[in-house]
């Protein structure tokens, strides 16, 4: 068909591209000079003597990042939505933070300005929490391994469910309720055991250790970018029941639909 071919033409066109990135930062890179950015790090790896990772690897990590986060990072910012458009005084204090923090700019104007914007991200934490865009990790063991008592030979596949762990009361105080000031205020770092439990660590959208997300700290930025322009410009409401939008889940956790309904906050046109 016309599409699938127009979509094969798009798909060189990404892959020459990547190969064209690949290249250029090959030509950047100095001899014994430390990688800057992941793609050099796996170039240097690629090209260590004796390794078994090819250019085709290489690329295809790319790609991955190159589209890979997007959908997670638009889905936390619409399960944020739900809570937003049904929560006046939230959306206030949320908008007001944003304001003050863009000013008189409509987007966020500098990096400076995007770190003040910690409510803008945390009610998007605090969505994915309660409805996790990555609701499993699907892991791997290279070699036999034991993991307290269970034998799991090279090549099992394991499937970890995280959000067990996000609803936990041992973890979360108050963890069926939807709070993102939880994320602002973890004061058991000042020595306060009358603190609510509070455990950031079993927050695991992006996973833990040494294969965590490298697109984390981007997904970050993007929330806060995005929450803040609108919350600053528009009032959000829910055009529907809560009740009809439902998960579901196809690789990641999606909700069925959220339509919104924005109104300029400074005039009373409306726009869908």
């Amino acid at each position: 068909m016309p599409r699938d071919r127009r979509f094969e033409h798009a798909m060189a066109e990404v892959h020459r591209y990547i190969r064209a990135l690949m290249a250029r930062a090959r030509e950047r890179m100095q001899p014994q000079e430390e990688p800057r950015n992941l793609l050099e790090a796996m170039l240097v790896l690629r090209d260590a003597p004796g390794a078994d990772i090819t250019d085709d690897d290489v690329a295809a990590n790319v790609m991955t990042l190159l589209v890979a986060g997007e959908d997670t990072t638009a889905t936390s910012i619409a399960w944020a939505l739900l809570f937003l458009g049904t929560d006046d005084a939230l959306q206030a204090r949320v908008a007001a933070d944003a304001r003050h923090a863009l000013g008189d700019a409509p987007v966020c104007p500098t990096y400076d300005a995007m770190r003040a914007l910690d409510s803008c991200e945390a009610v998007c934490t605090e969505a994915s929490r309660l409805h996790p865009v990555a609701p499993y990790l699907s892991f791997e063991p290279l070699e036999d391994v034991q993991l307290s008592g269970v034998r799991l030979p090279a090549g099992t596949k394991m499937f970890m469910l995280n959000r067990p762990a996000m609803l936990d009361a041992r973890h979360f105080a108050d963890a069926a309720r939807y709070d993102p000031q939880r994320w602002l205020r973890d004061r058991r770092r000042d020595g306060d055991s009358d603190a609510p439990t509070h455990e950031p660590r079993a927050w695991m959208q992006f996973g833990a250790g040494p294969r965590v997300c490298p697109g984390r700290h981007l997904a970050s930025v993007e929330m806060r970018l995005v929450a803040s322009m609108l919350m600053a410009n528009f009032v959000a409401r829910l055009a529907t029941d809560p009740a009809n939008i439902h998960e579901v889940c196809a690789f990641t956790m999606v909700p069925s639909a959220m339509p919104m309904r924005l109104q300029l906050r400074d005039k009373p046109v409306a726009s869908h």
